[in-house]
């Protein structure tokens, strides 16, 4: 600016030298330099007031985004937050951005543009556009340097939800959190199983499967979950125990949930154990011999070197491969021998091992005694309990994380990654949860591991928690409404679901 006056004052000092001869001339040289030097000042004083973006800069960790701007002179700002666009939109009346202009693409999990252009304002200045994959907290603005250095600073992680009452005893809430991996969105309901008229309880699909908010809808229930995991004709891969009957027995050594009629609920890791007894008649000597061997389950998929017993409750067979052997019994008598798929008498059992202990059923022979008994460990049924559901890998224990996957013997797509979830928790007043993570849709929420569930379930307030069915069975229904977002674009039909019943007045 300064240099532009001096190169004006030098022009008139070379014209005034030309024209030394001449008064006149001089004189409207004179006239002339002063409405030069006239219009000199009034251009000078505007580029005076003038602001230059001297440095734009742009942080992003973990956790944060940072905007870090420096100017030459002191600025005035307005920062807005635009919700529903995903923006941070910065606005700097007068400000010269010089070489700053562009549109630059950032490779980041929120922010994924900075955008800075002249405004489109009479006063002039520039806009810088921030633009983010999903909403943040409201950001914040300061400027330091005497107000030469604006500063913009935003949260990456955020959560908004509400939590309200639908009957006595029985809460629902919900939350969204976009984190740094994605969005995430979150159903659950809390139930005092103390409060008179609140009831929960598994109920069965008939005919094989129906959606949740259908079995809602058919037992005249306010609210469910699904349940346990099911095979492809609808039968339980886990416990279920109905009104003080075991439907359906544990699977391997998982968890499983107990409900009591006090309204207590424990968790506990429940399996099916039991023995087989061979006893042979009396010989010569008077003294009959006996064989013994332990029942690895009841009514489940058969692996290598082990005894499960295959009930009625099962199915018409057994459903087994031809690499065992297998003995049909029925009134404590062997009526039939086979190695696969065999039919299961409607008054009896079949046994069926493989590998050690289907040589040990080889031994036996049509018409040989057997007796055989299984029960729960530990004995919910002889402790009276009333309903109960299983699942699993557990997820808490005693308020601490406790995943176990590998030890229930869970493959991949279950402990592996991120996936639509369903869980239940007891909290330290004893309160029950029921929670729901949608999952497999970006632009919703992208499902969660079981670590990261544990996580939720504690800050939910669970003390014990355990993982139920997921993946596109993950529904929860509240009044006839599903409340989550299916990651089958639609509620999956499913076996079995856990209902909540309440008196409304």
């Amino acid at each position: 600016m300064n240099l532009w006056v001096l190169r004006i004052d030098r022009r008139f000092l070379s014209m005034t030298r030309r024209a030394a001869g001449g008064l006149l001339l001089a004189f409207l040289l004179l006239l002339l330099c002063s409405a030069a030097w006239a219009n000199a000042g009034t251009e000078a004083a505007s580029l005076k007031a003038g602001i230059f973006l001297e440095e734009c800069q742009y942080y992003t960790t973990d956790d944060k985004i940072i905007l870090d701007l420096q100017m030459d002179k002191p600025v005035s700002y307005n920062m807005t937050y635009s919700e529903a666009d995903n923006e941070i939109i910065v606005k700097l009346p007068g400000v010269d951005g010089g070489d700053f202009y562009g549109d630059v693409e950032v490779d980041d999990t929120v922010l994924y543009r900075v955008t800075i252009d002249p405004l489109e304002d009479e006063a002039g200045g520039l806009q810088i556009v921030l633009s983010l994959r999903h909403k943040i907290p409201e950001p914040l603005a300061f400027r330091v340097r005497g107000g030469r250095r604006l500063l913009i600073e935003a949260e990456k992680e955020f959560r908004q939800g509400f939590e309200t009452f639908i009957a006595p005893g029985l809460a629902y809430g919900h939350w969204r959190k976009d984190t740094l991996q994605g969005p995430l969105f979150v159903n659950y309901m809390r139930a005092d199983l103390h409060q008179p008229g609140l009831k929960v309880a598994p109920v069965m699909a008939e005919n094989g499967r129906k959606a949740v908010h259908e079995l809602a809808a058919q037992y005249g229930a306010i609210a469910g979950v699904n349940g346990v995991y099911f095979a492809a004709n609808g039968r339980p891969l886990g416990l279920v125990v109905m009104d003080g009957k075991l439907i359906s027995p544990p699977y391997f050594n998982r968890t499983a949930a107990g409900l009591w009629a006090d309204g207590t609920v424990r968790i506990d890791n429940v399996t099916m154990s039991g023995e087989v007894r061979w006893i042979a008649d009396a010989g010569e000597s008077g003294t009959a011999a006996e064989d013994v061997r332990p029942i690895d389950g009841v009514n489940r998929v058969r692996y290598a070197d082990e005894l499960i017993v295959y009930t009625p409750d099962s199915g018409p067979t057994t459903g087994t491969n031809n690499y065992g052997w297998e003995v049909i019994v029925e009134g404590n008598r062997v009526i039939g021998l086979g190695q696969g798929n065999s039919s299961i008498p409607e008054n009896g059992y079949v046994l069926s091992g493989h590998g050690n202990a289907g040589q040990w059923l080889r031994n036996l022979e049509i018409g040989d005694y057997i007796e055989a008994d299984w029960k729960l460990t530990p004995d919910w049924l002889q402790e009276g309990v009333v309903h109960a559901i299983g699942g699993g890998p557990r997820l808490l224990r005693n308020g601490e994380i406790d995943v176990t996957g590998q030890e229930e013997r869970f493959q991949a797509d279950i402990t592996q990654g991120r996936a639509p979830r369903t869980a239940l928790g007891v909290t330290a007043s004893g309160e029950l949860l029921l929670v729901t993570v949608n999952g497999r849709q970006s632009n919703i929420s992208i499902g969660m591991t079981l670590e990261e569930l544990a996580e939720l379930m504690l800050e939910l307030g669970a003390v014990d928690a355990m993982n139920l069915d997921g993946g596109g069975s993950s529904t929860m229904v509240v009044r006839g409404i599903v409340l989550n977002a299916p990651s089958d674009g639609r509620p999956r039909p499913v076996s079995n679901a856990l209902l909540v019943w309440a008196e409304v007045e």
